[in-house]
């Protein structure tokens, strides 16, 4: 699971999957959906902080895990502030509808957070940034165009939540180089997913490699089957005090 400071825990597909006329709304209206998942973010990370600084002690923010609760109020609240604007722009009764329906729900999947509790990771790991790629010269290879993403890895072998993918276009008898920038103080080595196809990227290095080290890859050496993974769960979860909306 990622943590909740490595970013919006919805995508759009994830609000068109709640809601299929979201789009046509946003084109319609002129929202810029992108902005609302961001300022969703940032209003659940302000109530986020007031109900953990009610607990004794108060966790950081970067500890928080993603769950499902936790992401669906996030949903619900960008939602909601979609058809808010919609509703302000146009004076359309069904976008006023659904922008209360969407604030209902967004104080249903607040509630369920808070009765089920914050997920919490003890060493929490950030999300990786883009790999740093290269080649260099090596074996017999035909070349093409190559995938890696990264992933930070602690002292308890928990790995954070992998990069977002890049790619390089490697030519013939090259073979890709793999590194990874900005390592945060407690990472001890960094995984390395790589692959010839975007969707089929794979675990390569057999021990994690250390900061500022550089791994490189070459197509069909790894058997392993391990795919990019989502990130740190919880270590624990913690009761959060009930609110009163």
């Amino acid at each position: 699971m990622a943590l909740f400071t490595d970013g919006p825990a919805c995508t759009i597909d994830d609000l068109v999957d709640e809601d299929s006329g979201l789009l046509d709304t946003a084109q319609t209206v002129g929202i810029n959906v992108t902005s609302k998942l961001k300022l969703a973010m940032s209003e659940v990370q302000s109530e986020l902080a007031t109900l953990l600084a009610r607990l004794q002690p108060a966790p950081p923010i970067n500890q928080v895990v993603v769950t499902s609760d936790l992401s669906r109020w996030e949903k619900m609240q960008a939602l909601a502030m979609v058809y808010r604007d919609a509703s302000y722009t146009q004076l359309i009764d069904r976008y006023k509808a659904k922008w209360d329906m969407f604030v209902k729900l967004g104080c249903a999947a607040k509630d369920r957070f808070v009765a089920n509790g914050v997920g919490l990771v003890n060493d929490p790991l950030p999300k990786a940034g883009l790999p740093v790629l290269g080649t260099i010269s090596g074996e017999s290879q035909s070349g093409g165009t190559l995938y890696a993403c990264v992933a930070w890895v602690n002292a308890t072998g928990q790995e954070g939540a992998p990069s977002d993918p890049g790619s390089i276009t490697v030519p013939a008898e090259n073979l890709m180089t793999v590194m990874a920038a900005g390592a945060p103080a407690n990472a001890v080595g960094f995984n390395v997913y790589a692959g010839t196809v975007l969707a089929m990227m794979t675990l390569q290095n057999t021990s994690p490699v250390g900061p500022g080290g550089s791994f490189t890859y070459v197509p069909g050496a790894s058997s392993s089957s391990k795919t990019p993974g989502t990130g740190q769960a919880p270590d624990l979860f913690k009761p959060l005090p009930a609110t009163i909306n």
